[in-house]
């Protein structure tokens, strides 16, 4: 494997970033009731590069530089610690590989990363945030197998009811862009979902993907793993398991 290889981008990009906030965006205009925020959001959600993976040439993800501390929480407690065979992964996005963020800073920044809005568009985000009762954001990487898989786990903890409609928007979202194939199922935990997404030019793809949602009270948990095929998603499935496991009943998780 060559000392000098570098991450390489997929032959069709595809913006993690953009995807979580139109995600995002989407659920704000349901549970403000219209579309109007969900427009503007998604007008400027294309401000980050292209999110890069890693292929089966002989290319691997930079090693991780150690991560700052991480303040005392709850929330990141309810991430899958790193287990036995795995490390903490790339970052993810700006955010680092293990992180966590108060409620309140998290308010301020979807607040503050849309400039420009009417009143009335202010209202109906300034409403849709109020409902969301936002405690916090946390996220940890891994990889396994030097890198081959990457797995990203970002939770959210809200508003059941509220977390329960995006967690309805996002499984729409990820029959729109999801491939055809049949999505390995989580055992135990029926109401997950799950999309296989392949990247790269049709017939050549190189990189494959498993993206899943779901619901445990009053966290909602995202979980993104791929790599260079052949790519196992029952592997994939098997970690977003012990994952919620893990989130259901601490100490649990295999």
């Amino acid at each position: 494997m060559p000392a000098e290889a570098q991450p390489q981008s997929p032959a069709r990009p595809f913006n993690r970033r953009k995807a979580a906030v139109i995600a995002g965006a989407t659920a704000l205009a349901v549970l403000a009731g219209g579309a109007v925020w969900a427009v503007v959001a998604v007008q400027g959600a294309d401000r980050t590069a292209t999110t890069r993976y890693w292929t089966a040439e002989g290319v691997h993800p930079a090693k991780p530089e150690t991560p700052a501390p991480v303040p005392p929480n709850d929330l990141s407690g309810k991430l899958l610690p790193v287990p036995t065979s795995y490390a903490l992964g790339p970052d993810l996005d700006g955010d680092g590989n293990n992180f966590f963020v108060s409620g309140e800073s998290a308010v301020k920044g979807f607040k503050d990363s849309r400039k420009g809005l009417s009143s009335t568009e202010r209202k109906k985000r300034d409403e849709a945030l109020a409902e969301l009762k936002l405690k916090g954001l946390a996220g940890r990487s891994y990889t396994k197998g030097g890198g081959q898989m990457v797995l990203e786990v970002r939770i959210m903890q809200a508003d059941a009811q509220a977390l329960g409609k995006f967690s309805e928007i996002t499984k729409k979202l990820f029959e729109i862009t999801g491939d055809d194939r049949d999505a390995p199922k989580v055992d135990g935990f029926p109401d997950a979902k799950c999309s296989l997404f392949a990247v790269g030019e049709e017939k050549e793809e190189k990189i494959d993907s498993l993206d899943c949602v779901a619901v445990q009270g009053d966290v909602l948990v995202n979980f993104r793993a791929y790599g260079p095929k052949p790519f196992s998603g029952a592997d994939a499935a098997a970690f977003f398991k012990n994952q919620l496991t893990h989130l259901k009943s601490p100490g649990e998780s295999v």
